[in-house]
């Protein structure tokens, strides 16, 4: 194996998190495999991170890229890959302002669409009111993204080649990791540092208790703490659809999200990281690898 430490060097000089513009993204997530052959009991995930922005999508669009980047988690791609990691590592590359595989699937607002569109839940839940559906209709600070309706059936077209694979390949990952034991998936995100009601640094969601083990949730408490970290659980994020749906511990399947300060480690304005980036990544990567033994402890 290389020397972990000369590739952490060699990382830690590139800082660019570039949107990317494709006139086709042939894959929608990337994954990155264990660096060992042990099946771990432990998914790591980046659902919102992605900066691969299809042509197509900006022409629809009235935002400009740089608005529409306001949403990414921007950056985390960075912090989790920063270290071979003993775990599965699983990232959208499609942006969350064009599909968000942090909702449900049916989680669509009709008023979108030129016409009618299938599998739509008639529930408007609290995010379809706040324009934040599976496909969603606001950006940062409450701005549109779509001056018009998009057709009927890109509805369809995004369900199925962008979210569904992503939930597919993240449902392989964790059926294979409940071989093993109790599975653990960690869902990654960020906040911005300005953001009403934020005031740590991280953010520990367990739909209130309901997605994860106790255990699992003190030592997440525990650790973070330990570095010197200001951390809240549960608020003002509880986790989102993939922390409820996948969180099943009665089914021994345990889900954590975590939410990071950006400016712990981002340039909110240039997206870009800054030079110390290394620091919360290198807390990040000890932290998957330390519930990685954890959990295999537990079989």
């Amino acid at each position: 194996m290389p020397d972990v430490t000369s590739i952490s060097s060699e990382i830690s000089t590139n800082t660019a998190c570039p949107a990317v513009i494709v006139a086709d993204l042939k894959m929608p997530y990337r994954l990155v495999p264990p660096a060992g052959s042990r099946i771990s009991q432990v998914v790591a995930t980046s659902p919102h991170s992605g900066r691969h922005y299809p042509r197509g999508f900006l022409d629809q669009a009235v935002l400009g890229l740089d608005a529409l980047r306001k949403v990414e988690d921007g950056g985390v791609d960075r912090l989790l890959p920063f270290q071979p990691l003993p775990t599965p590592l699983l990232m959208a590359e499609f942006p969350r302002s064009f599909v968000d595989v942090n909702r449900k699937g049916d989680e669509l607002d009709a008023r979108m669409f030129d016409g009618p569109v299938a599998n739509i839940n008639p529930t408007v839940t609290r995010y379809l009111r706040s324009g934040l559906g599976m496909i969603p209709r606001k950006a940062a600070n409450q701005q549109d993204i779509y001056a018009e309706t998009l057709p009927a059936d890109e509805a369809e077209y995004r369900r199925q080649r962008f979210y569904q694979p992503y939930h597919d390949a993240l449902q392989g990952l964790l059926t294979t990791a409940a071989t093993q034991g109790p599975a653990l998936l960690l869902d990654c995100h960020s906040m911005p540092s300005g953001l009403f009601g934020v005031d740590c640094d991280i953010v520990l969601g367990s739909n209130h208790g309901q997605s994860a083990e106790a255990w699992m949730v003190d030592e997440a408490l525990d650790y973070f703490t330990r570095e010197g970290l200001s951390v809240k659980l549960n608020s003002p994020f509880s986790g989102g659809y993939v922390t409820r749906h996948y969180g099943q511990p009665q089914q021994h399947i345990s889900a954590l999200q975590i939410e990071i300060c950006r400016s712990l480690y981002l340039d909110e304005q240039r997206v870009e990281l800054k030079p110390d980036w290394t620091a919360i990544a290198a807390i990040l990567t000890r932290f998957i690898m330390r519930m990685d033994e954890l959990t295999s402890r537990r079989q």
